[in-house]
């Protein structure tokens, strides 16, 4: 069983952590304390958005202010 795109708990773990890619539009990066965020365009307005990664959350785009129920 996996995310809404098909990845699976083990994908976001061995993601390699670094800048954006061109043709991917999400990517992980451990935080502070180890924990790993993905950060993702909003939708609406492109703007980055970046979350930490533990189950379902729902995040608030700081421009637009759309809410989304995001998969991590």
């Amino acid at each position: 069983m996996g995310g809404a795109d098909g990845g699976t708990a083990r994908d976001r773990r061995h993601a390699p952590a670094g800048p954006p890619q061109p043709d991917v539009r999400y990517s992980f990066t451990p935080d502070g304390g180890g924990r790993l965020r993905v950060s993702f365009p909003c939708p609406t307005c492109h703007q980055r958005i970046r979350v930490p990664v533990r189950g379902r959350v729902r995040a608030r785009c700081a421009l637009c202010r759309s809410v989304l129920e995001c998969d991590t």
